[in-house]
């Protein structure tokens, strides 16, 4: 395939967690006790919260609930409760779930989210509700303390077929990559991006004087952030594990790179038969 005729989406967001710190303790057990008076079932038509679960009890039911017959956790600790709640979105019409997981000493995680303004837009229309709840759960009104993204999760398509054995080959051979390829495991290859600030070569390798888990923020040495890119057959890629968007557009520029290098060798026309 000719490198003239290669074309890529631009990253789309598919999803985000956030963390953060409420201000103050929350008494969950009186959160739970009057949960009832403010859910709504889960047809109702418009946003709310549809869900809650502490320690082996439930009250509601959300989508996931519908479509899994999932059923409570055994597993779920004392000091949390997961809050399943329904808000209008932003960048469309209709409603998206929100998964919170809030945590008796006022931690917050928030999933199935797409945006950063969404989540605080989420967390804000809960925090007001919570402060107005007829019997308090916390000695003072809950107000956002410490909030940050931890996980963006991300992914695109380019116009062609993938062809994975060859490109695998040069990631892990050429470029010194960790790339692994398993399609009876995993139909992508899954290769690994260590992003880092501080580092002058951008080529998806650690060069810390000690090379490290991968596990920091990726602003300091020693603190790389490590950032999973998985290529398919098909031409879809998906890029997970990052902290903000400067690490996903260098990782999304990074390996288009590569594939417009050697496209030649690594990619065929969608029409292929072969």
């Amino acid at each position: 395939m000719e490198v003239s005729n290669l074309k890529f989406t631009p990253l789309r967001i598919s999803t985000l967690v956030t963390t953060g710190h409420l201000g103050t303790t929350i008494n969950l057990n009186n959160l739970f006790d009057q949960f009832h008076k403010y859910a709504i079932p889960i047809g109702y038509p418009d946003e709310g919260f549809l869900k809650i679960e502490y320690g082996e009890k439930a009250i509601g039911h959300s989508s996931r609930d519908i479509l899994s017959k999932r059923k409570v956790s055994k597993n779920s600790f004392f000091n949390q409760a997961t809050l399943v709640v329904r808000k209008k979105r932003e960048d469309i019409k209709g409603f998206k779930e929100v998964n919170i997981k809030l945590f008796a000493n006022g931690g917050f995680q928030m999933t199935g989210i797409t945006s950063e303004d969404y989540s605080k837009n989420v967390l804000s229309w809960v925090i007001q509700i919570f402060n107005n709840l007829e019997n308090s759960i916390s000695t003072k009104l809950l107000s956002v303390e410490r909030f940050a993204v931890q996980l963006l999760n991300s992914d695109y398509k380019m116009n062609a077929l993938v062809r994975r054995d060859e490109l695998h080959k040069i990631l892990s051979q050429r470029y010194k990559l960790f790339s692994t390829l398993e399609t009876t495991i995993y139909q992508g290859i899954n290769t690994k991006y260590y992003y880092n600030e501080k580092s002058l070569r951008k080529n998806g390798i650690c060069w810390c004087d000690k090379c490290c888990n991968g596990q920091g923020d990726g602003k300091e040495l020693g603190q790389c952030k490590r950032i999973t890119i998985a290529i398919f057959q098909t031409g879809s890629v998906i890029i997970t594990g990052a902290r903000n968007m400067c690490q996903l557009d260098e990782a999304y520029d990074f390996i288009n790179e590569i594939i417009k290098t050697h496209c030649s060798e690594v990619l065929k026309p969608l029409n292929a038969v072969n």
